[in-house]
């Protein structure tokens, strides 16, 4: 088996921080940050929910340095420490300044360093954005088709409880990177495992009213990460698994 690359979280955040450079200092500090984290609306909690998974970036980035250089000598915590600081300091109904003030060269410096290390080890592709957004306009169309629909309320539930486990990881994949997108596909066919009536309602060439589509969007998110060369077998792994959905 190829030996899995790495879904480089020091340069998700690298890049975020650096957007976070080009704001002015005066700006209020949530405003800039639904600029940032791409959120339309002013949903508390959405703003919370991104700021959390920005958040979790240095810990994975640990996580990834100590799982593949772990006889690295030079283990700076200089980074980590500022990023942390700027987290805890920061005040969203205040200016931007309260949070940038803490990122400085050195600091980017740091993570670049350590971005470039782990693309030694090879980092995943990016996902074009194109394809991300065709991908999210097609299960906005499926759960809108699906709310309308004559299933079964529990069906329903089902369907859209793991299409929008999808979505979600497709919309912060610029944040979170490609291992949710990956973990999502594996629930919404683990769960046809335990749930024979959901089986029958994404399998292909069921005659069920989504199936065809549900399987053929799956195929093709399995494709997407892919492409990434997150996980080179995953696609052959999905079609296997669809394939024994349909008997």
């Amino acid at each position: 088996m190829d030996e899995l690359k790495i879904d480089n979280p020091a340069q998700r955040l690298l890049d975020i921080l650096e957007e976070g450079k080009q704001y002015n200092t005066g700006e209020n500090c949530r405003a800039v940050w639904k600029k940032m984290l791409h959120i339309n609306h002013d949903a508390e909690h959405h703003i919370l929910i991104r700021l959390s998974q920005v958040m979790a970036l240095p810990e994975r980035i640990i996580q990834v340095r100590e799982n593949n250089f772990s006889s690295l000598r030079g283990k700076s915590t200089y980074w980590e420490a500022c990023v942390g600081n700027a987290f805890t300091s920061q005040n969203l109904n205040e200016a931007w300044h309260t949070f940038i003030r803490h990122i400085d060269e050195r600091t980017l410096y740091e993570l670049g360093t350590l971005s470039d290390l782990f693309e030694t080890r090879g980092a995943h592709s990016t996902i074009d954005t194109n394809e991300i957004d065709s991908l999210l306009n097609r299960i906005r169309e499926l759960r809108e088709e699906i709310r309308h629909s004559e299933l079964p309320s529990a069906m329903k539930t089902m369907l859209l409880k793991q299409l929008t486990q999808i979505q979600e990881a497709l919309e912060s994949y610029f944040i979170s990177g490609v291992e949710p997108v990956m973990d999502a596909v594996q629930s919404t066919l683990g769960l046809a495992v335990i749930a024979p009536e959901y089986k029958e309602e994404i399998k292909s060439g069921s005659g069920s009213q989504f199936g065809d589509r549900i399987s053929s969007l799956l195929s093709d998110v399995a494709n997407v990460v892919t492409v990434a060369g997150a996980l080179p077998a995953l696609p052959a792994a999905i079609q296997s698994a669809l394939s024994l959905l349909s008997k």
